[in-house]
């Protein structure tokens, strides 16, 4: 069904179908409850816990050895970013992503599985981005500087990577 007809249909009920129909949606959905909590209640920062929690138990849980799906971390952030927060706390996850499966690949290291190698370099690309488009860069500098400082002084094996990514991005916005 298309957003159109959805309009439609929508203006065809009532004030009590509609308010029906909201409440079988809170109730049939965990996705749909969380968007309306957030919606009624729109408490960013709480969300972003909730958000950067989901992250740091993949790679560092309160038990048992660490999953490190990427998958989970990449929807936490997406489901995150479609609540519609700040740009400031969407970029502070982004750049969270990347400084957590970092600091896992010091913890271990540096052995990571390809995906979350992957990923680490592709948030990395694309918070920086985000960054400035949004005009946050001086905000994060000193972290983005403090992660390409422990990929250095580490010999971390993707410490290549990164600096061309950062360095390609740098030489982009001039």
């Amino acid at each position: 069904m298309s957003k159109t007809t959805l309009k439609k249909q929508i203006k065809e009920l009532t004030k009590e179908q509609l308010m029906e129909v909201m409440l079988e949606l809170y109730d049939a959905r965990k996705e749909a409850r969380e968007y309306l909590e957030y919606y009624v209640n729109p408490d960013e920062n709480k969300m972003f816990e909730k958000y950067n929690a989901v992250i740091r138990k993949e790679f560092f849980p309160q038990k048992g050895r660490a999953k490190g799906r990427t998958s989970v971390c990449k929807k936490a952030v997406k489901d995150f970013i479609s609540l519609h927060p700040s740009p400031k706390l969407i970029a502070e996850l982004k750049y969270s992503l990347v400084e957590t499966i970092m600091e896992y690949a010091v913890s271990s290291r540096f052995w990571l599985r390809e995906s979350q190698e992957n990923t680490l370099l592709a948030f990395f690309k694309d918070s920086l981005e985000y960054m400035f488009s949004n005009d946050l860069l001086d905000y994060f500098d000193r972290r983005i500087y403090k992660l390409l400082k422990k990929s250095d002084t580490s010999r971390c094996p993707f410490r290549e990577e990164l600096s061309r990514i950062k360095s390609d991005f740098d030489d982009s916005i001039k």
